[in-house]
């Protein structure tokens, strides 16, 4: 699989080999955003857990960053990785279906209700409502968010329109103080408030975000990309505010290739029976203003000094101001089988942070502790 990789990643720009060297750091001091791409179990800890070192990517210097002897408590270690938003990593509990939330930097782990799901439901993402983590929100394929607050018995569920919400993600907006789902329908005229009012407990409001239709969308895409061809890319739309409250819509695109490095239509299922030798590869990344004066999604090559953190996890903008050495005008990308990288916005280019394959299972960005 790793000459597949590398094959495919011939016509994409390079970071220096800096990136693949070393250090090592502690949560505590987390001043800098970081990508999470696993764990390896050291030892056994004294509270019958593990002694875990994170393996982690730090975008500033482009290096690897181990975390070591960190204590993962029985219950987070019989636990799987769903998310993080605000620096909470969620996990579920591979036996009882329990969540906990647990914030490195913050040594705090809390714990919610078992969030029950049948084996064909997947899950989008997590978001939580403050850096408190007063309200959850989770995201899955299909209809369904589930909410809890902190305390709560149960989570409450949420059925959304479909297919308008299906592959939607979840984000809470500091700036309205709510959750939003991206709606990835334009033309959607259907109800956008989706509070529940089963527990009048649980009040931050979750609505359906009224995205303003993208212009010239297709106009930025070469000929051989327009609408006809769009089938060959997965397209994961995200809506994502910076701190000032400025809106985007980020397109991402993936692309499959076979172990012969020819592209595979996600639509195209003769490479089912192969899917350990399909690679994915992220193709391009756009970006859309959410212009509320004009009330238009414009495409935009400029968004300043900002960095946007695209993963599993709840995507986020960062100031390259406040944080030397990310590159401002930039998405940082990381999930969805596609390896990791960063997206240059005024030119438009793809590079990746790493030429080894990508590791397997969620990939997450999670925010420096003051942002």
């Amino acid at each position: 699989m790793s000459h597949i990789f590398r094959r495919v990643s011939k016509n994409l720009s390079s970071l220096p080999s800096r990136s693949l060297s070393s250090r090592r750091t502690n949560f505590s001091t987390v001043t800098t955003p970081y990508l999470l791409l696993g764990s390896d179990v050291v030892g056994d800890s004294p509270c019958g857990g593990k002694l875990v070192n994170f393996n982690l990517y730090d975008p500033k210097t482009q290096k690897h960053v181990k975390i070591e002897n960190q204590t993962l408590t029985k219950e987070l270690n019989e636990s799987k990785w769903i998310g993080s938003s605000r620096g909470w990593l969620a996990s579920t509990n591979k036996n009882d279906s329990t969540v906990h939330l647990s914030n490195p930097s913050k040594k705090k782990t809390v714990s919610l209700p078992p969030l029950t799901r049948d084996k064909f439901e997947h899950l989008v993402n997590v978001s939580v409502s403050s850096s408190d983590c007063c309200v959850v929100a989770v995201k899955f394929y299909g209809s369904r968010v589930s909410l809890c607050r902190l305390g709560d018995s149960e989570w409450t569920r949420v059925d959304l329109p479909c297919p308008s919400f299906h592959s939607s993600t979840i984000i809470y907006s500091e700036r309205d103080e709510r959750f939003y789902l991206n709606n990835c329908n334009p033309d959607y005229t259907g109800p956008t408030d989706f509070t529940p009012t089963s527990n009048p407990g649980l009040l931050t409001p979750v609505s359906g975000y009224k995205r303003f239709p993208f212009f010239n969308f297709l106009d930025e895409m070469p000929e051989q990309e327009e609408e006809t061809c769009l089938s060959r890319f997965k397209i994961q739309q995200q809506l994502v505010q910076s701190s000032s409250g400025q809106s985007f819509i980020v397109c991402w695109f993936v692309e499959r290739f076979n172990d012969k490095g020819e592209a595979a239509p996600w639509g195209d299922t003769s490479d089912n029976n192969n899917k350990e030798g399909l690679c994915k590869k992220t193709h391009k990344i756009m970006v859309f203003r959410q212009d509320e004066e004009q009330r238009l999604g414009p495409h935009t090559d400029d968004i300043g000094d900002l960095c946007i953190f695209l993963g599993d996890n709840e995507a986020f903008c960062l100031s390259a101001k406040d944080y030397p050495g990310l590159n401002p005008n930039s998405v940082y990308f990381g999930g969805h089988g596609s390896g990791f990288g960063i997206c240059d916005l005024a030119t438009r280019t793809i590079s990746y942070l790493s030429d080894s394959p990508p590791p397997s299972g969620r990939m997450f960005w999670i925010p420096p502790s003051s942002a």
